[in-house]
Order: structure tokens, then sequence, then C-alpha cells
């Protein structure tokens, strides 16, 4: 028996084929009757802010769905050592009535004092992805939530993480 091995990334552009191959009609079905571009602010533990962040996540249009971005920040601080958290992704939602799957791609700064390194205040970027299932009000206010693999790629080579998060849409 042969065995196939698909890398990380291999495997996103494999799962952003399937799935939007068949999500063009979905996002068109709804254009233009949606509050603003389904904006949304969450709180998320774990996740692209690390261990948790505040985030703003809105589409690229007057769409339910499709193409769009999340920005966010977070942070803890214990006895004047911390770390502050700013992820920043673009992001594609599939799926349609208020169920979708979220793939997403960007960014997370990172800058960490003496609780995690001896040297002092260390700044990394890592790249950092989301594969996850979202639950929102389809075309109208409402709570929203979503579950996600997160993993980072950077210094340390793969992480894999993962996260949760509850929000509102706007």
């Amino acid at each position: 028996m042969k065995r196939i091995f698909i890398s990380g990334t291999g495997l996103l552009i494999t799962l952003f084929m399937l799935v939007s191959s068949d999500t063009r009609a979905q996002g068109m079905e709804r254009e233009g009757k949606t509050t603003a571009n389904a904006s949304q602010i969450y709180l998320e533990v774990g996740g692209a802010g690390v261990i948790y962040s505040i985030n703003y996540d809105g589409r690229f249009g007057k769409l339910e769905n499709g193409l769009g971005m999340r920005i966010g920040i977070g942070g803890a601080s214990a006895d004047g050592d911390g770390y502050v958290a700013i992820p920043a992704q673009i992001n594609y939602l599939a799926g349609t009535r208020g169920q979708y799957f979220e793939m997403g791609a960007g960014i997370t700064f990172v800058s960490a004092s003496d609780i995690f390194f001896d040297e002092g205040t260390t700044n990394n970027v890592f790249g950092s992805f989301t594969l996850g299932f979202r639950k929102q009000p389809f075309g109208k206010k409402g709570l929203t939530w979503r579950v996600a693999f997160t993993p980072f790629i950077g210094e340390g080579g793969f992480i894999p993480w993962g996260g949760a998060s509850i929000g509102f849409r706007f």
C-alpha cells in the first residue's frame, strides 16, 4: 500500500480549491441583502492572538460569505513581564445561511518580555493560518461563535494551535 503525504501548504491549497469551487453562487445569491459587510467583533481564546485577543472581522463587499479580513490585539502582563500579539489575516468563508467553513492566512506579530525569554524583550512575526467553523446570524445582528485549528509557522517550525471565539455581529 502506498502512502501519500501532503505538506501543510499543499493541504491548505487543496482545501481552498475544493471549497471555493462551489461557493461562487452561494455568495452571489445574497449580494446587497445584508447589513454592511457582515462585520463582527469577537473575543478569541487561543487562536492567532496566542492566549487571547479581541478582533474585528468583516467581508470585502456586502456579502455574508466570501473574502474578508480580521485584525486584533491581545496580550497579558504579570510583574512587569508579558506579551502583546497583533494578528492580521485575510480569510474566506464558504457556506450558506449562517454556517461557514473558514479558511485564513496571515501574520501574527508577537512582542514578549522576560516571562518567556531570559534575554529581555523579543519581537517575532509568525505565519498564522485558520481552518474552522463559524456560526453567525444570517442577514441580521446577533451572537456569533467559531472554533478553529490555528497553527503558526515561524522560527520554531510548524506549531499546531487552536482557538475558539464568541462575539457579536453588527
